[in-house]
């Protein structure tokens, strides 16, 4: 084995060995109700329309914020069934009054009104949350060394066209290199698998370019102002959407691997084991760099004057100027990405045998709500048309309002 590689597998054991957390002991107290204060419009503005989720993260920032206003949620309004197995299910996605969600190899499209549903198309393998543009709806689905990315019709589920990726996985144990969460942006579905990011033609599912990474791919991608950014183990990537062709990169210490890149106004937020860095997204010029050495971190979101990094059961709000930590919310065993509105960023927390959805103060990490115990799953939640959705285990969609 070349020293090269052998080195990314080295440094890969370490991120595996000191990715185990320690659980914490205590849970932190519910705090009684105290309404945060009305704050301005994100500075990452969505490109999805007001009421949508239209992909993961909620738009091609990543961001996972939304300018949607939602009161707090203090009652379930809405149960929807899909039935199966859905502990590892995908956050919905919302868009055009549709509601998608994964079942046991399907994909629904559900009315998000009522739940009633509108059609299904059925999927092999594994698949992640979809992005919807336009009339067409693109979803990756991925099966041993099988993977492939599905254009749909939004009205009715039909096939248009489907790609398929000449390799998927990867050498280091087949970890990284799997089929991406799917952006469209500039009529491409921006899309990795492999050791390759691919942009595919809107219409006809050709390829329009095809940029090979230094190793495995490791993140999905975001785009902001004509660039789309991806990581690999080591390296995060500056590319123009229009042509491929690289703007800058910027190389990280340690094997890392995460959802995607963050984008906040002229940033754009990577992490790399403990460290969150803060690039300048035009240039690639390192901002700051901020170390939390008790936690091994990924990227969750922004919004204003965020940042939000997270472990397995903490979540960190970091100054987007500076870098410095503004306050730390943890839970017991387990804390999901957020969902993230004008005052509140909204978790699932699992321990034990019980999980909940709890609103967390934007201001100062403060828990100001919890729902009732329910077996939720793993996925972030999601703000759309109105409600915020969750999804449990067994099969169901709860909606707050």
């Amino acid at each position: 084995m070349e020293y090269k590689q052998f080195n990314i597998l080295l440094r890969f054991v370490r991120l595996l060995l000191f990715g185990v957390l320690i659980v914490a002991c205590a849970s932190p107290g519910t705090q009684p109700f105290v309404a945060a204060p009305a704050l301005p419009a994100p500075a990452n503005a969505s490109e999805s329309a007001s009421g949508e989720w239209a992909m993961e993260g909620h738009a091609p920032d990543r961001s996972r914020a939304t300018s949607d206003v939602l009161a707090l949620p203090t009652r379930l309004v809405s149960e929807y069934e899909i039935g199966g197995d859905t502990q590892f299910g995908s956050p919905v996605g919302v868009a055009q009054g549709t509601l998608f969600a994964d079942g046991e190899q399907l994909l629904y499209a559900l009315n998000a009104a009522d739940g009633t549903e509108r059609w299904r198309f059925n999927l092999p393998g594994s698949f992640l949350s979809p992005a919807v543009a336009g009339s067409r709806v693109f979803v990756r689905a991925e099966a041993g060394a099988d993977g492939f990315i599905f254009a749909l019709s939004l009205d009715a589920g039909a096939k248009l066209w489907q790609y398929r990726f000449p390799a998927v996985g990867s050498s280091y144990d087949n970890v990284g290199g799997h089929v991406t969460s799917p952006l469209v942006a500039e009529n491409r579905v921006l899309v990795g698998a492999a050791q390759s990011l691919y942009a595919l033609d809107v219409e006809t599912g050709a390829v329009v370019w095809e940029y090979g990474l230094q190793n495995p791919i490791a993140s999905s991608v975001a785009v902001a102002d004509g660039l789309v950014y991806v990581s690999d183990f080591t390296h995060l990537y500056a590319l123009s959407v229009a042509d491929g062709s690289e703007k800058w990169s910027f190389e990280f210490d340690t094997v890392s691997l995460f959802f995607a890149p963050v984008v906040l106004a002229d940033q754009v937020i990577i992490t790399s084991f403990d460290t969150a860095y803060s690039l300048d997204r035009r240039t690639g010029q390192l901002l700051w760099a901020k170390q939390l050495p008790d936690l091994q971190i990924i990227p969750a979101g922004a919004y204003g004057d965020q940042i939000y990094v997270k472990s397995t059961n903490s979540l960190v709000a970091l100054d987007r100027t500076s870098g410095a930590e503004l306050w730390r919310y943890t839970t017991l065993n387990f804390i999901s990405l957020p969902a993230v509105t004008e005052g509140y960023l909204y978790v699932i927390d699992r321990y034990g045998e019980g999980s909940h959805l709890l609103a967390i103060g934007r201001t100062d990490g403060q828990e100001v709500w919890r729902s009732e115990q329910a077996q939720l799953a793993r996925s972030a939640p999601t703000v759309a048309a109105g409600r915020l959705f969750v999804r449990t285990e067994n099969g169901r969609i709860l909606g707050y309002q």
